[in-house]
C-alpha cells in the first residue's frame, strides 16, 4: 500500500500544487540566466573589488609593520645620538668646570700675591711715617726742652747749650 500521494503521477501532482510544466521551465530558466548576468556582471567585479581591497590592506599591513620597524630604528638611532650628544655635552662642561677652577686659583693666587704686597708696602709706608713722626716729635721735644731750660735757668743758651740738652734729652728718649 503506497500513499495516495505518492500513488498519482507527477503530472497529477504538479496539478494538484498548482505547477504547470511549461512555467515552471521558463521560469528555470529565467533563474538560470539571471543567476549567470548577476554572477557575471555583479558577483565577479564585487569579488574583484574585495580581492583588489584585501591586497592593498595586506600592502598597508606590510608598509605600516615596515614603518614600525624604521621608526624603531630611528627611535635607536636618535637615542644614541641624544646620548652620545649628553656624554660630550657632559665633557664640555667638566672641561670648562677644570679650567674655570685653574682661572679662579690663579686669580686668587696673583689676589693673594698682590694683597700681600699692598700690605707689606702698608707696613713700609706706615714704618716711614713712623719714623717720620717720631723724628718730627724728638725735634720738638728737644726744642721744647730747650726752652724750658732757658726759662728756668733765666739765661740765653748759645747753639752748643741747645745741641748738649737736645742730645741728652734724645738719649733719654
Amino acid at each position: 500500500m503506497l500513499h495516495p500521494v505518492l500513488a498519482t503521477s507527477v503530472g497529477e501532482l504538479f496539478d494538484q500544487f498548482g505547477l504547470h510544466t511549461e512555467a515552471f521551465i521558463a521560469h528555470l530558466i529565467a533563474f538560470i540566466i539571471i543567476a549567470t548576468i548577476i554572477g557575471v556582471f555583479g558577483i565577479k567585479p564585487v569579488m574583484k573589488q574585495l580581492e583588489e581591497r584585501r591586497k592593498r590592506i595586506e600592502e598597508g599591513e606590510a608598509m605600516r609593520e615596515q614603518s614600525e620597524k624604521e621608526l624603531a630604528e630611528v627611535k635607536q638611532q636618535s637615542e644614541r645620538i641624544l646620548d652620545e650628544a649628553r656624554d660630550s655635552g657632559k665633557q664640555e662642561i667638566d672641561r670648562a668646570r677644570a679650567s674655570a677652577a685653574r682661572i679662579q686659583a690663579d686669580l686668587t693666587a696673583k689676589a693673594g700675591a698682590e694683597a700681600q704686597s699692598i700690605i707689606a708696602n702698608a707696613r713700609s709706608q706706615a714704618a716711614l711715617d713712623t719714623e717720620r713722626e717720631k723724628q718730627a716729635l724728638r725735634a720738638d721735644f728737644a726744642r721744647l726742652v730747650a726752652l724750658t731750660t732757658a726759662q728756668v735757668t733765666g739765661k740765653v743758651l748759645s747753639e752748643a747749650d741747645h745741641r748738649a740738652i737736645n742730645a741728652e734729652a734724645i738719649s733719654k728718649l
